[in-house]
């Protein structure tokens, strides 16, 4: 059975429509990639999956919950997470004030919002080393690892990322890669991705967006 169902889903941005009848499916631990160059719609079909833009048609099911007219808030709070394209940390907040935003999400209790911060430390071992810093005193690689981690207190059923590896050096396009491939079998993820060879791996299968279409 399918955690994420997507059927016919249509998108873009007011009435001009980016990209059409996409049908996705990702079971329990599984991790799809997407592939497509710049402008093919992978951007505006993320942002219509999390509800940051409206659908134009289809539907949109996570855990046999219908999300499609949901707001964005709620998406989060049924589980579906972003990490979206150019990170998008707030600079001006430390590390640990980043960290403390998913709380609003209340899909985790003080405890269990305490154990997985924990764990989410020693996967990214560079942020306990700067809970202090201001979010825009990061380098590129770890204000991406603060949105994967950020994203991941939320505590999503499925977990969304929006180009990794923009920007990035390869070192830290390994560090991330690492940490997603820990994740890979326990956490089922949409990975939009322009580098074929970072998805290989991690992905169980890998499909095209071109012209706005799943290919």
């Amino acid at each position: 059975m399918s955690l994420l169902a997507v059927r016919g889903l249509s998108g873009g941005h007011g009435p001009l429509t980016i990209f059409r009848d996409a049908d996705i499916d990702l079971s329990a631990g599984q991790v799809l990639g997407l592939l497509g160059p710049n402008g093919a719609g992978k951007t505006t079909l993320m942002k219509t999956l999390v509800g940051l833009l409206p659908a134009h048609g289809g539907t949109i099911m996570l855990d046999g919950r219908d999300l499609t007219s949901l707001k964005a808030v709620t998406r989060t709070r049924a589980g579906l997470a972003l990490v979206p394209e150019g990170r998008q940390i707030i600079t001006t907040l430390t590390v640990a004030e980043n960290l403390n935003l998913p709380r609003a999400a209340g899909r985790l209790d003080e405890a269990g919002y305490g154990a997985r911060r924990a764990e989410l430390l020693a996967l990214f071992p560079r942020l306990g080393e700067r809970l202090a810093q201001k979010g825009g005193a990061l380098s590129g690689g770890e204000q991406q690892m603060l949105a994967i981690a950020r994203a991941l207190l939320c505590n999503p059923t499925v977990l969304l990322l929006d180009e990794p590896t923009q920007g990035l050096a390869p070192i830290m396009v390994r560090q991330v890669r690492d940490a997603l491939a820990s994740l890979a079998g326990r956490l089922p993820m949409l990975i939009v991705e322009q580098n074929r060879g970072f998805l290989d791996g991690i992905a169980d299968r890998i499909v095209s967006m071109k012209a706005g279409r799943l290919v």
